[in-house]
């Protein structure tokens, strides 16, 4: 059996309205209007959710990009710290060589930067960000931490440069006077004695009046006459080291004054036992004469090499 229902509408200046619907009409209309109601509220949880994921597609964008720099930083902070390490290594082996000490260490950029080798794409790491920024870490703390100890060993290396520089200006490494030896170091037969003897320095000649200047800074332990050896000055330096000026013609130096290295002390003569005018030049140690020749024309890298 079928049921209608009936609605009836009344109105103010007239008869009621008075119209039927089905059942099965009331129940489409029904279930029509719930499917738009439907769609409406899914148009709308669609709409909010394309919104999200776009903007969530744009944050990811954003913070892309903001790793990508972030990337770019550590990566250029990298490159310049292995070009510094570089650098570092240079300077420290060419500091150790004119020291006169030993090679160690082999310039390798492979030992810079290969404790982990990673694929690069454009010269940055094409990973992903958490690995990327991870191994770009531990390549910084890395190269960080073999500065810190380059620059302590350089520290080291110029100090020792420093004492060096000391030692040098204290180290006879000039001629007196410039030109060539005539009697050189060892055992003669004396001009003048005519015996065998032995020769403690050196015998320069030049014209009278030629300037005689010291050999290395020290002080003048004496000036004055010296028996055959005539007019002459005694210079003493440091570790035990003194040079002897004789045969000069006249002093320019007083006891107990320093003199600096290239500092004229007296000038060429033919004072004492002496055949012609000339500078006697001696280098002794402790008592013991040296051999003067092995201390002219000497820089300090040379004489690292052969004094030190």
């Amino acid at each position: 059996m079928k049921r209608d229902l009936s609605f009836l509408i009344t109105r103010s200046n007239g008869k009621p309205f008075n119209f039927k619907l089905s059942t099965f009409s009331f129940r489409v209309g029904f279930i029509a209007l719930l499917v738009l109601i439907i769609m409406f509220i899914s148009s709308i949880f669609i709409n909010v959710f394309l919104l999200n994921h776009y903007n969530e597609s744009k944050n990811q964008v954003i913070q892309s990009k903001e790793q990508q720099e972030v990337i770019e930083v550590l990566y250029n902070e990298v490159e310049s710290l292995k070009k510094m390490m570089e650098e570092l290594i240079q300077k420290e082996e060419e500091i150790r060589q004119d020291l006169g000490r030993p090679k160690y260490r082999k310039l390798s950029k492979r030992r810079l930067i290969n404790r982990k080798k990673r694929s690069f794409n454009n010269g940055y790491p094409d990973n992903d960000f958490l690995l990327d920024t991870y191994a770009l870490s531990g390549q910084l703390m890395y190269l960080k931490d073999e500065v810190i100890k380059l620059e302590k060993k350089m520290r080291i290396h110029s100090k020792v440069f420093k004492q060096y520089l000391a030692w040098f200006d204290e180290t006879p490494s000039i001629w007196p006077v410039y030109g060539y030896i005539r009697s050189g170091y060892g055992w003669r037969t004396h001009p003048l004695k005519k015996v065998k003897q032995f020769h403690k320095g050196i015998d320069i000649p030049a014209w009278v009046g030629a300037p005689v200047q010291a050999t290395a800074d020290g002080y003048v332990e004496f000036s004055g006459w010296g028996g055959g050896y005539g007019w002459m000055v005694v210079l003493s330096h440091k570790y035990g080291i003194k040079t002897f000026y004789a045969h000069l013609s006249e002093l320019e130096v007083t006891r107990g004054v320093r003199v600096n290295k290239g500092q004229i002390i007296g000038k060429i003569g033919t004072s004492g036992l002496s055949t012609g005018p000339h500078v006697h030049y001696e280098i002794r140690q402790r008592r013991k004469a040296l051999e003067p020749t092995a201390y002219l024309n000497l820089d300090l890298f040379t004489a690292v090499s052969k004094l030190w």
